[in-house]
């Protein structure tokens, strides 16, 4: 009896030895090459320490963990198509490298030191360990469409309402057309800004000759949006004799978005923007939002993304 318990204990020891080896080799780090764009170098790390850092700088950490998760899903899809865009040779614009740190053409990326120096040594232990835990519980997740990574692109905040893909870059894509995003207006940081400028700056970033009030003449007939899109953002607008698109305007005074409205009172130029970024895809806002009423990363995707599903990248490789 003693000795066919310990053949039994080492039977299970062996299964659950094969059994460990295989989930580690089932969830092998994928290792890809990163320009760190600042100090113009490029080192190589595993896909989950990437994302973690992706994470800590484009989402702020103090999120409900579900918003954190879809974030995860959505930076993990994001960098895959990246990476398989060019039919797995590196983009042309950051050449040795997979993907880059310039949140202006990839997605940004911090280090473990700059997310100390960002949030300080206690709040660090606190933070990182909620955004690993928000890649670990995704782990492999990926978002598709027609069997094919999508383009995940995201933003702050839409100002309550997403844009679709073909007012912004000109081509229509399915899963990113404009969708409600009711709770972007929860964020006091995002939802709402108020500029006043100068009409004389106003003029010259615009290349404009509209004149300063006199009296109660009032020179709002100056600026006519001629139209707006899905999202409510200005498509083109009509300031002075000059036609600009919403997208010019936001570019030249430095907007947040180009969800904006104009008033001009005697010399100076009352400017309102809701929203931050380009409006396309998942708002970050508004998944913190969804997350916090109750809904799951699942779903927070499937809002943002619709029609795209989520599987896990093992399941890709069996077919």
């Amino acid at each position: 009896m003693y000795i066919l318990s310990l053949m039994f204990i080492a039977i299970v020891l062996i299964v659950f030895s094969i059994v460990l080896l295989r989930g580690l080799r089932e969830e092998e780090p994928l290792v890809i090459k990163v320009l760190l764009h600042r100090e113009d170098r490029i080192v190589k790390m595993g896909m989950s320490e990437y994302l973690q850092g992706v994470l800590a700088a484009e989402m702020p950490a103090s999120y409900h963990l579900e918003a954190l998760k879809a974030q995860a899903v959505a930076a993990r899809t994001y960098t895959l198509k990246r990476i398989t865009k060019f039919g797995g040779k590196q983009s042309p614009e950051h050449p040795g490298a997979d993907i880059c740190t310039d949140y202006r053409h990839c997605q940004a990326w911090i280090s473990r030191n700059q997310m100390k120096g960002k949030w300080g040594i206690i709040p660090y232990l606190y933070f990182k360990n909620r955004i690993k835990r928000a890649v670990e519980e995704t782990r492999g997740e990926v978002l598709l469409y027609d069997g094919r990574f999508i383009d995940a692109v995201y933003h702050s905040n839409s100002g309550g309402q997403t844009e679709d893909a073909r007012h912004v870059w000109g081509k229509a894509t399915p899963y990113l057309i404009s969708v409600p995003s009711p709770y972007d207006q929860e964020s006091q940081r995002n939802y709402l800004n108020d500029y006043v400028m100068g009409l004389d700056r106003f003029n010259n970033y615009l290349g404009t000759d509209i004149e300063p009030s006199s009296g109660s003449q009032n020179i709002r007939d100056k600026v006519k949006v001629l139209s707006t899109t899905l999202g409510d953002r200005v498509l083109k607008i009509k300031i002075g004799n000059k036609i600009f698109t919403g997208r010019e305007v936001r570019t030249r005074l430095n907007l947040p978005s180009s969800k904006f409205t104009l008033r001009f009172i005697d010399e100076k130029v009352l400017i309102k923007v809701f929203g931050k970024g380009h409006g396309v895809g998942m708002s970050q806002d508004g998944a913190n939002g969804f997350a916090r009423h109750g809904y799951n990363y699942r779903k927070i995707l499937q809002h943002y993304y619709p029609g795209t599903k989520i599987v896990k990248l093992k399941e890709l490789l069996k077919k």
